[in-house]
């Protein structure tokens, strides 16, 4: 594959989906005035100290309802991979083969999408700590506002009975009923796609109730799996045939708030 991003303008972002997003959410009204990035990546390890980035992609919705989006392929090295991460992300098949670009190409281009934007993603700020890492070794100032919009998050209200922590980008996607891959997930565009369709279907869900005046809909339990078809990991999560609450980046958030540095400013959800 050539080091060149895939790109697609427009508003049918993926075009292997019937269930693409179509730009700005139905029932509500456009444009915004917000620029928003749907954006995720993956890497060679938890520690943003000293893993690397191995795959950065995301979706620009412009002011105007207008899409394009970028995936590349980093230049990294594989010092000190944690294996773990690279079974995850499916490095040798997916990332491994692909011509890697230099952070002053992939990083400026991010830079110019993401100017004045609010970041969206799936526990985005372990995605926003890698980005100021990157801009930090190139000498650049971030671009981005410094609101960062977690979809797990935003859609507790539609699908939790009560307060509770987030759940994983797959488990949220089956709670809204939108169809989650588990063999494209952990693939940086696929999660950034997935964290715009929950985004977006936050939004339909929110317009239809303001215009019906309807209840919310009933919760979505979390799923008790029964003995016979699921397992425990030894972080004491869950693991469920279909929907796996294996979300790296929620991992990862645990792991780098311990050990890692934490992104300059007000960054919270």
């Amino acid at each position: 594959m050539s080091s060149e991003p895939n790109l697609d303008t427009g508003t049918d972002t993926d075009p292997d989906s019937a269930d693409a997003p179509t730009g700005v959410p139905a029932g509500t009204d456009a444009p915004t005035g917000t620029r928003f990035v749907f954006m995720d990546t993956e890497a060679t390890g938890l520690d943003h100290r000293r893993h690397e980035l191995t795959e950065v992609a995301w979706v620009v919705r412009f002011e105007d309802g207008r899409e394009e989006q970028r995936r590349y392929f980093p230049t990294h090295t594989t010092d000190g991979a944690d294996d773990d991460a690279l079974e995850l992300t499916h490095y040798d098949e997916r990332i491994a083969p692909q011509d890697k670009t230099p952070s002053k190409v992939w990083l400026t281009e991010f830079l110019e999408h993401a100017d004045g934007a609010v970041l969206v993603g799936a526990v985005p700020d372990f995605d926003a700590r890698h980005l100021d890492l990157a801009c930090q070794k190139l000498g650049v100032e971030p671009t981005w506002d410094h609101h960062l919009l977690d979809v797990e998050t935003l859609a507790l209200p539609l699908i939790a009975p009560g307060p509770e922590s987030p759940r994983s980008l797959a488990k949220t996607c089956a709670a809204l009923g939108i169809p989650h891959d588990k063999d494209q997930a952990h693939g940086a565009l696929y999660d950034a796609l997935q964290a715009m369709r929950v985004f977006d279907r936050v939004w339909e869900l929110v317009a239809d109730l303001r215009s019906s005046g309807d209840p919310l809909p009933p919760p979505v339990p979390r799923v008790q799996p029964q003995p016979d078809d699921a397992t425990t990991r030894s972080d004491g999560e869950t693991s469920i045939d279909g929907v796996a609450n294996d979300d790296a980046t929620a991992h990862a958030v645990e792991a780098s708030e311990a050990t890692g540095p934490g992104r300059p400013g007000d960054v919270s959800a």
